[in-house]
């Protein structure tokens, strides 16, 4: 890492503020044999915007012998409603991190 930091400050004005702890809202953990990062902020937000942050989390929210099937009337549906705007939260999340 030192050569590294060496390197970038041969070639341009740098200030070293030591280890990252937050990157574009990620926040990371530095551990002696680990790096972890996170979004618990974000999700929180998410859970407060729902008004699910007193939900129980659960393994598998639907029940797994419900039979799922296309939508009979092949219509689009709408990508505006708020499910639509929470699943894509939530694939951002599960994409980013």
């Amino acid at each position: 890492m030192t050569k590294t930091k060496n390197y970038i400050k041969s070639e341009w004005e740098t200030t070293d503020i030591g280890e990252p702890t937050k990157i574009v809202g990620i926040e990371i953990t530095i551990n002696e044999n680990s790096i972890s990062i996170s979004q618990q902020k974000y999700i929180e937000n998410i859970l407060r915007q729902e008004h699910m942050n007193n939900a129980n989390p659960v393994g598998t929210p639907l029940d797994h012998n419900v039979q799922i099937e296309p939508n009979p009337d092949g219509n689009q549906g709408s990508r505006s409603n708020s499910y639509a705007r929470l699943i894509g939260e939530l694939q951002w999340v599960a994409n980013v991190t």
